[in-house]
């Protein structure tokens, strides 16, 4: 009987202790849902800022054809944005239904562990019921010796405190199952909500889709006007890449004419071959990982042939456009050194970083802190991002050169959705 006692009091002790680190472990993944919902959330209010601030500009556009195209643009933003902000909205869905897929699970495994322990323990007392208490007093009666009488006393006091064990251990259950009812009823109403954000976002879209529509049919009744602003388009695109071309000749000129010592180039410091084979190879190594050059960012205008709404004409866009707050701050993407900072038409001013064989440039910036030949490293602030004055509003122009031919940045930053 002694046995069966002490066999009894150890698997229920480790029966509980199992049940303390299920807990836990659900509190930790249950936590970690949350801290992902609340980085979603962030990122839904900064994408509602960029479009709120976009919905003011296009409550102060006119219909006059240079104000009603840009009013296409900044509708074409702000979809973009609109999607980026729905794709967030359905993300923080997903983690609220999978928070409670988790707290579902719990219930499940608490109630069927309260069950366990209510079973245990009317075993217990119909044990108790049985044999009856005396059993005990006889126990202690029958000791042949006083070792024996305090090693019968000692087990008696700890089946004692095992049967008042078990009755805390249930009662922190109920209210552990209490609480996770709780949870589960506050996070249904959250996906609920979620839900109803979800479908109002989606009208809200269609309507912008809408309205872009209208903008776009205002826009074909001046043909000869959205010629000439293809024509100029082409012609800044033609500008940029010339110009960028005829930076890295004058460049690689000066390099050779350093290395000669024919010229003298003041830097920070000087840069030998190897280091700029350094650049090169850490810019290389990055494909795919290159930090984003704004925080925050959503690109709104991509890389390769970009179609004209009215003519379906095809227009080559050298970079990307990245939407983020006005004046946001410009971060290099890789070691490298500037080597050009001038104005260009259509893209505001420029600034040119030389990585190597890869260049990078970040155009229709507000504000510039660099200048020409200042060495920089990975993440050093090099301006400010475009704000309502500047060429193409609040957004960032960033473009990647590999050689003799431009590149989709796309493929080289790394990806913002986690």
């Amino acid at each position: 009987m002694m046995n069966r006692l002490f066999i009894l009091v150890f698997l229920t002790g480790f029966l509980a202790a199992e049940a303390v680190f299920g807990q836990s472990s659900y509190d930790h993944l249950r936590s970690q849902i949350l801290e992902r919902q609340q980085s979603t959330r962030s990122q839904i209010q900064n994408l509602d800022q960029q479009i709120e601030t976009y919905t003011k500009r296009l409550e102060e556009t006119t219909l006059e054809y240079d104000e009603v195209y840009q009013q296409y643009e900044e509708l074409n933003r702000l979809i973009a944005l609109q999607q980026e902000r729905l794709r967030q909205m359905n993300r923080e869905q997903r983690q609220i239904q999978e928070e409670i897929n988790l707290i579902e699970n719990n219930l499940e495994e608490l109630e069927e562990r309260l069950k366990q322990l209510i079973d245990q323990y009317k075993e217990t007392l119909t044990y108790l019921y049985k044999h009856g208490r005396t059993t005990e007093l006889a126990l202690v009666l029958t000791s042949t010796s006083i070792n024996q009488l305090m090693v019968r006393s000692y087990y008696l006091a700890r089946f004692n405190d095992h049967l008042q064990a078990r009755v805390d251990e249930i009662e922190e259950t109920q209210q552990q199952l209490e609480q996770s009812r709780l949870d589960l009823i506050d996070t249904r109403q959250r996906n609920e909500n979620a839900l109803a954000n979800i479908r109002e976002e989606n009208r809200n879209l269609e309507q912008q889709q809408s309205q872009q529509k209208q903008v776009v049919e205002k826009l074909q009744e001046d043909i000869s006007s959205l010629e000439n602003l293809r024509r100029r388009h082409e012609e800044q695109r033609e500008n940029l890449e010339n110009t960028m071309t005829n930076l890295i000749r004058e460049e690689q000129r000066l390099r050779r004419a350093e290395a000669a010592g024919e010229v003298p180039v003041s830097r920070e410091f000087s840069l030998s071959d190897e280091e700029l084979s350094a650049f090169e190879e850490q810019f290389r190594e990055q494909r795919g990982q290159l930090p984003w050059p704004v925080d925050n960012g959503t690109i709104t205008e991509r890389f390769g042939v970009r179609v004209n709404p009215v003519h379906n004409t095809r227009t080559p866009s050298l970079g990307i456009d990245i939407s983020a707050p006005a004046r946001s701050s410009v971060s290099v993407v890789s070691d490298g050194y500037v080597f050009g900072v001038q104005p260009m038409p259509g893209y505001g001013e420029v600034v040119f970083v030389n990585h190597g064989n890869y260049r990078t440039a970040y155009g229709n910036l507000s504000e510039i802190f660099v200048r020409r030949n200042q060495v920089l490293r990975k993440g050093e602030v090099i301006g400010l991002s475009g704000d309502e004055n500047s060429t193409r509003g609040s957004v960032l122009f960033f473009l990647i050169r590999e050689g003799g031919e431009m590149v989709d940045p796309e493929r080289w930053l790394q990806d913002p959705r986690p």
